[in-house]
């Protein structure tokens, strides 16, 4: 590519960047949005291709600076921690030419291909280069975070020690500090290991809720209130609130054979977090245990039009299904849902699981209002139609444990002795629970009392 092009691009950005972004329709506001963002993550790749020739070709030592870093942070004033993760992704994508090129594609972003990277380092190109096109479809699927739940749930399915030594440290290295200030505030600052943080974070999250619509306070604001209520709680009472006519509770997803096993397997948190086998088996050893009937699809079976409202297995199970708001784009988790009837229960709408799905309250209420339509596609399948006629999915989740799944099948390794099967979603009851299909067309949870 000639360097007459680079400056063409420089050109046009500038162009683009000078241009009153108010002036455009909704419509082009957002495909301006998407395709810019795609052009920048592209030309990143760019950089990255090129930051690596000049690094390998030495070309600072031509000049005064010390290093590649030195020479970066001079003529491009990038912090050398920022250049050397760069120079870092870059190197490693030598070996991982497909995902290099999805990255030049604008098909993945920086944070992904450095997220493959780092998983290459830990347990070995061989691993990460027979998967890549899975890791592909779970990058173009989903955010960052979750693909580096994927990953660190890959090295624990295939008993990586490297990876173990690491969730080993990482879990050693909990601490909490909470001081006075000068103004006689509370400082509290910490970090916690997987299994401690979910507990903390779902009973949390179990009271920062907004009070209505006048309550202004910030989501930080929300927090710290919640951590002072749960205190005061705790030494009254110990109780903790509901979560959508649930009891609070942490989740944990796994499969029989993780439970049965000795070693191996792992179990998946709400958060897409993954938990090594033993860690499960430890929290299932004072747990007391619920089982929903599911049929053969993994469906819990009906109640009928008996009762209007969701019996607290049904909401189980829809948690388990839906994993949260189902309304396009929605992301809130099934603690802020409420279970609506497909079809109205007062039109003659049935209170069985293909005929219900979870809605957060603001979407529940533009379902109810503003005249969207949910039309059955199948049992548990549903599809969106808005005010206009315009179809819209249903949203789902990817779940981190079908990823990872699918990324132990494509090493074409024999797959650990156990973990989760691919489409266990789970909910429980009080405190910590653990949700595991089992033979026989049943799901067994498992509630551990003393989470809270």
């Amino acid at each position: 590519m000639s360097s007459s092009v680079v400056t063409d691009l420089l050109v046009a950005t500038k162009e683009v960047a000078a241009a009153d972004s108010t002036a455009l329709s909704d419509d082009e506001l957002t495909s301006e949005l998407t395709a810019l963002r795609r052009a920048a993550d592209m030309a990143e790749a760019a950089y990255l291709q090129r930051l690596r020739d000049f690094h390998t070709r030495k070309i600072s030592e031509t000049t005064a600076a010390l290093s590649t870093r030195a020479w970066i942070r001079h003529e491009l004033h990038i912090a050398p921690a920022e250049t050397s993760r760069q120079l870092k992704v870059a190197r490693g994508l030598r070996s991982l030419p497909a995902i290099e090129a999805a990255l030049k594609r604008g098909e993945i972003r920086f944070p992904h291909a450095g997220a493959i990277v780092d998983a290459a380092t830990l347990l070995g190109n061989d691993v990460i280069a027979g998967c890549q096109d899975a890791l592909l479809n779970a990058a173009r699927a989903d955010e960052p975070t979750k693909l580096r739940a994927a990953l660190r749930g890959l090295g624990a399915a295939v008993d990586n020690k490297d990876a173990v030594r690491r969730a080993e440290k990482r879990d050693q290295g909990r601490w909490l500090d909470v001081s006075t200030t000068m103004d006689d505030t509370l400082a509290i600052s910490g970090s916690l290991g997987s299994e401690d943080g979910a507990i903390v974070e779902t009973a949390i999250n179990s009271l920062t809720t907004p009070a209505g619509a006048d309550d202004s306070r910030t989501a930080s604001q929300r927090r710290a209130d919640a951590l002072v209520e749960l205190c005061r709680r705790q030494l009254s009472s110990g109780e903790l609130p509901s979560q959508g006519g649930e009891p609070t509770q942490v989740i944990v997803v796994t499969d029989l054979a993780t439970l049965e096993a000795r070693s191996g397997g792992f179990g998946e948190l709400p958060n897409g977090t993954i938990l090594r086998g033993d860690t499960v088996r430890r929290l299932a050893c004072d747990a007391k245990v619920t089982r929903l009937i599911v049929g053969p699809d993994s469906l819990p079976l009906d109640v009928g039009r008996a009762q209007r409202t969701a019996t607290p297995a049904q909401r189980k199970a829809l948690r388990l299904r839906d994993g949260g708001c189902l309304f396009p784009g929605c992301d809130l988790p099934p603690e802020w849902t409420d279970v609506h009837h497909a079809t109205f229960w007062a039109h003659g709408g049935r209170t069985d699981i293909d005929q219900m799905l979870l809605l957060c309250r603001k979407h529940h209420t533009t379902v109810h209002k503003t005249g969207w339509h949910i039309q059955t596609l199948g049992p548990g399948r549903f599809q969106f139609i808005d005010p206009h006629g315009v179809l819209h999915p249903a949203h789902r989740r990817h779940s981190t444990t079908d990823t990872v799944n699918q990324l132990l099948e494509s090493t074409r390794e024999s797959p650990p002795r156990a973990g989760p099967r691919a489409s266990s979603r789970g909910a429980s009851a009080q405190g910590s629970s653990i949700q595991r299909p089992t033979t026989g067309g049943e799901v067994n949870s498992t509630e551990r009392d003393d989470a809270a």
